[in-house]
């Protein structure tokens, strides 16, 4: 298309500038990446600060599954096994101060302190009793508590590891 004014003819398409590109970074762009990896660092070392010190709960959890693995041991023995475990577990956690002359019902106590909204289950004086009766006794009278001594090993095993891994300082 032609046009008759001369002036027309001498404008020009515009020229846009260059786009603003990232680098240098902005002052706020550096503090949002320092905050970004502040975050991230202090989040891995929490991690990583957390497992180191729960390693005496998963090793203590491993011993109560090794021990529930072996066929040579009785039930009374083996909940005796547990509650030794049980025992190293508080001590670690709490001192020998606290935990060492903790016996029956004391000891049931101290437990149940330690890890309040974990039900202690019923008759556990009578299951922690069981893992002292001599093997030859294995068939005790559990009538009262409708206990079998499995269902005893069973009970014992499944509220130590809930307190082992519920338990607070």
């Amino acid at each position: 298309m032609q046009t008759n004014n001369p002036l027309l003819e001498q404008l020009r398409d515009i020229q846009l500038p260059d786009p603003v590109g990232w680098w240098p970074l902005a002052f706020s762009w550096w503090i949002l990446l320092f905050s970004i990896i502040a975050i991230i660092t202090g989040a891995i070392w929490y991690y990583l600060d957390l497992r180191r010190r729960n390693i005496y709960r998963r090793s203590a959890l491993q011993q109560i599954d090794e021990i529930m693995q072996k066929t040579d041991m009785s039930d009374n023995v083996k909940i005796s096994a547990i509650n030794a475990v049980l025992k190293r577990v508080a001590l670690t956690a709490y001192g020998r101060l606290i935990t060492a002359s903790l016996h029956d019902q004391a000891w049931l106590d101290f437990l149940s302190e330690t890890a309040s909204y974990i039900p202690q289950p019923d008759h556990l004086q009578d299951v922690l009793n069981f893992a002292y009766k001599p093997s030859s006794e294995d068939k005790i009278d559990f009538t009262q508590s409708n206990l079998s001594p499995n269902r005893a090993l069973e009970i014992w095993r499944d509220y130590a590891k809930k307190w082992i891994k519920g338990h607070h300082q």
